[in-house]
């Protein structure tokens, strides 16, 4: 039985790690599985939840860096673009938005670019590249571009996919602020404080992206080719608003956190004045009644024959009179 487990978790996990595609390009256009010697021609390797075995066999055949290796097989690096002799290394973070938890998903894409080759390792469901790779395939002009094409195209629906996210969690503020002021729903506190970490979330996926996109935008990135750096200007230029939304947004929750608290103490102010209001009307006839409940046998009025009547009224009279003064004063 341990043997049989083993086994599936084997093969669930070689499921799970998977060469999604591997194809060369030449002039923009696929034309086989294996290498060619034209300088036109570039590699792209799509891998998915790739395992270090077979990070290493490509590390083999295209001599990458053992430290981009290591950040590669690695899901807590900050969006980055390191330079090596041998190649550049650019770690980037997808995220998406999922309906069902109203969560956002944070995933890892790293990229191995090379003059004729591009790998990519992608962690998590966020940004499936298949599509990309199709888009790219059906526009031969533009994936003629070689690796610096396809890493424009890859930030590039990156970005749109932040643009979606932030739209989604727009939604989430909006209704936020409107049950916050909304006497009939209680205080949405804890969906507050959800959402305020989801930001902080995306926030940290999204930021650290700047400055990859600054190099990129200057074209000082070894073996990306400078004639992109308009268009990765561009992608920065979305990013940004992307950044000045979360930001925003992240302003409009701390409002929101703060509104909501101060309600709080607007309620609970009104609960004491009520309970002191309460409070008020029944003390005199406490007082009234403590005094006539001592016993002593020498009291004014305590052989009365109407003086009981008397005492009653008398409280009834003051209680109505200060409840009509708390319910003026709108203590009540």
């Amino acid at each position: 039985m341990p043997q049989l487990l083993l086994y599936l978790y084997s093969c669930v996990k070689y499921a799970r790690s998977m060469l999604v595609d591997e194809a060369t390009y030449l002039h923009g256009k696929r034309v086989d599985d294996n290498p060619t010697t034209d300088p036109a021609a570039f590699a792209w390797v799509g891998l998915y939840e790739s395992t270090v075995n077979e990070l290493h066999r490509y590390q083999a055949r295209f001599n990458f860096n053992d430290l981009a290796v290591e950040d590669a097989l690695s899901v807590k690096q900050r969006p980055k673009i390191d330079i090596y002799k041998e190649h550049t290394l650019i770690v980037l973070k997808t995220v998406a938005y999922d309906t069902t938890t109203e969560r956002i998903i944070v995933g890892d894409l790293t990229l191995f670019i090379e003059p004729r080759v591009i790998l990519t390792v992608r962690h998590g469901e966020a940004l499936p590249l298949r599509s990309i790779r199709a888009d790219l395939e059906n526009h031969p002009e533009r994936m003629e571009g070689g690796p610096t094409a396809v890493l424009h195209e890859i930030i590039d629906r990156l970005v749109d996919q932040y643009v979606d996210v932030v739209s989604k969690l727009a939604e989430d503020v909006e209704q936020i602020e409107d049950d916050v002021f909304d006497d009939e729903k209680p205080a949405p506190a804890s969906r507050m404080y959800f959402v305020k970490r989801e930001l902080i979330e995306f926030r940290r996926a999204v930021h650290p992206l700047v400055q990859p996109l600054d190099k990129l935008a200057a074209g000082s990135v070894p073996y990306i080719n400078s004639d992109s750096a308009l268009l990765f200007s561009d992608v920065r230029d979305h990013l940004l608003k992307v950044i000045d939304e979360v930001d925003a947004l992240d302003a409009l929750m701390d409002a929101a956190l703060h509104a909501n608290l101060a309600l709080i103490q607007v309620q609970q102010n009104a609960d004491m004045r009520k309970i002191s209001a309460w409070v008020g009307i029944g003390a005199v006839p406490t007082m009234i009644a403590g005094i006539y409940g001592m016993n002593f046998d020498n009291m004014p009025e305590l052989q009365w024959k109407y003086g009981y009547f008397i005492v009653v009224g008398f409280l009834g009279v003051v209680s109505l009179v200060l409840f009509r003064l708390f319910r003026r004063n709108r203590w009540l």
